[in-house]
């Protein structure tokens, strides 16, 4: 799906994650792989079906497999230094997980490959157009955000999940909050989220209010009831009815302990 001038990307659906790509000048940078290596492979099939420039980089705007189980396919990757920790921490854990996956055969030949160009705070690639990848952290230690800035468009990676329950368990809350009023300063016309459809930045402040209402809910819940307890009735978090229900689950599992 095109986005902008040079801005292309594939909505997953059904809540599955998001990437896209961007054709420069010279050269082409990719944002995000999929779960699956297998569409990984189609999806730089489709890549040479609009532009036959090379690509030079990788994106991963976090270590979570559903945007890095495709990195085996690319030389050169570019990731938040925290994103290629936690990426070599989890790979024995990945490199199982794939195993017991009811589609496992999609994962002929999976290996992790981790990131090769690392960054602290922000790193730009002076391209036409110009990208900027910047480090926000919230929903993983090491999550990042791809901005073009010519053209007003923005991949949050899973800052933003669109219509969907997003998945908070290893998050830090806060940091996500501030991070999301962060992203209100940009200049964007166009989002593509971690999850969901293309967006605006109206998509951002309906996430505040998200995640605000599960912690403070979670927080005054808990003076009452098990984990257990919520778990089996997340309608008392209070939160709006979306797909992916089964994420409430994984949150509460995750930050009850934290919170």
């Amino acid at each position: 799906m095109k986005v902008s001038k040079s801005v292309y990307c594939r909505i997953g659906g059904d809540g599955e994650s998001n990437n896209g790509f961007i054709v420069c000048d010279e050269c082409c940078i990719v944002v995000d792989t999929t779960t699956y290596p297998d569409q990984t492979k189609k999806d730089l099939e489709d890549i040479k079906k609009v532009t036959d420039k090379k690509i030079k980089f990788l994106i991963n705007t976090h270590y979570h497999g559903d945007h890095t189980f495709g990195n085996m396919y690319f030389s050169d990757i570019i990731a938040h230094k925290d994103c290629y920790r936690k990426l070599k921490e989890r790979t024995p854990h990945y490199m199982e997980l794939v195993k017991e996956d009811d589609e496992k055969e999609r994962f002929e030949g999976f290996t992790v490959r981790l990131p090769t160009i690392v960054f602290d705070h922000e790193l730009s690639l002076f391209l036409n157009p110009q990208i900027v990848i910047t480090h926000y952290g919230g929903h993983t230690n090491g999550s990042a955000i791809v901005y073009i800035p010519e053209e007003r468009v923005l991949f949050s990676g899973d800052l933003l999940f669109a219509g969907y329950h997003p998945y908070v368990g290893d998050a830090d809350i806060q940091e996500w909050v501030n991070a999301l009023h962060g992203l209100l300063q940009l200049d964007v016309k166009k989002i593509i989220p971690g999850h969901g459809d293309i967006c605006d930045a109206r998509e951002i402040k309906t996430q505040i209010e998200y995640l605000e209402t599960f912690y403070n809910n979670l927080k005054e819940l808990k003076k009452k009831y098990s984990k257990e307890e919520i778990c089996k009735n997340t309608n008392l978090l209070g939160l709006p009815e979306m797909d992916e229900e089964e994420m409430v689950v994984a949150s509460i599992e995750g930050q009850y302990d934290k919170i």
